[in-house]
């Protein structure tokens, strides 16, 4: 929390100074970094938000409390980013045909305090990064200012030593691919836990196959493995016992066994895990005759 009132306080405070900056140069590449920075601001008071939700307790309402908070944050970022470099497109390509007069050495100076104010931002968050979707959307954005930066400190160069102004949109264009750059992965990945997709890094059929070979099951069915939160995977499934199995004993070795592999092998500690006696379709149709 603290890194990210630090990192909140740094870039609220450059976003005025470089959207001053590119209105009195006349730089979109300014203006483009400024509208990035703007996102950031949102971002950071987002993951703010965010991560203080996290640590509401659950209620009967909301059993798993506000942990996805964090994968809303992250995926709200990383669209965000989406969208502005869509109007960042918009303006370059509009600015290609006609090229306002750019104050190059001023471009630069305050591209060039920006760069130092992002990279300042990117590693007070740098070492948590990995924490969880909301702080690795956030160092993102930081990370992307960050080579906005230094496409906008080659701008000003270029404008200052040349002339050339036009280098000013094919800046601003850079902006945009390094921020969908960076974006779009994290925008997949939330996107994917908000479908309540499998993991990425879990196989499902290699689940499925491993635990089928678990002497007593025969067959596993009904398997579905998701994402609550970052660091938080978790899987339901039925387990069908093979012939014979159906003691109480054999129930509770296979679902101790189920578990534990789950837990040592793939790294799941929430399971819900349903057993199932041989001939329980028999059973079933038995309890719910027809008509």
């Amino acid at each position: 929390m603290r890194r990210l009132w630090v990192a909140l306080g740094i870039n609220a405070v450059f976003l005025l100074v470089e959207t001053a900056g590119g209105i009195i140069t006349g730089s979109l590449a300014l203006l483009a970094d400024a509208g990035h920075m703007l996102t950031d601001v949102a971002a950071l008071s987002l993951a703010l938000i965010a991560a203080k939700l996290t640590e509401r307790p659950s209620t009967p309402e909301k059993t798993f409390g506000y942990l996805r908070a964090e994968v809303l944050g992250a995926f709200v970022n990383s669209a965000s980013l989406v969208l502005i470099s869509g109007f960042i497109v918009y303006e370059a390509v509009r600015r290609l045909a006609t090229t306002p007069e750019i104050n190059g050495p001023l471009m630069l100076a305050i591209a060039a305090v920006g760069l130092l104010a992002n990279l300042g931002s990117a590693l007070v968050l740098y070492k948590h990064r990995r924490d969880s979707m909301n702080l690795q959307g956030a160092f993102l954005h930081m990370s992307a200012d960050a080579l906005g930066s230094v496409a906008a400190i080659v701008g000003g160069a270029v404008i200052w030593l040349f002339g050339w102004t036009l280098i000013d949109p094919i800046v601003s264009l850079a902006i945009v691919l390094l921020i969908l750059y960076g974006s779009w992965g994290l925008l997949k990945t939330t996107t994917n836990v908000l479908l309540e997709a499998t993991p990425a890094h879990l196989d499902y059929k290699a689940i499925k196959e491993a635990l089928e070979s678990l002497e007593g099951i025969a067959e596993v069915h009904d398997l579905h493995i998701w994402t609550i939160a970052s660091g938080l995977p978790s899987l339901s499934a039925h387990l069908r016992l093979k012939n014979g199995n159906d003691g109480m004993i054999q129930w509770q070795t296979c679902l101790a066994a189920s578990e534990e592999l789950l837990q040592n092998r793939f790294q799941i500690q929430h399971a819900t895990l349903q057993v199932e006696p041989y001939n329980y379709s028999r059973i079933h149709e038995t309890c719910h005759p027809k008509g």
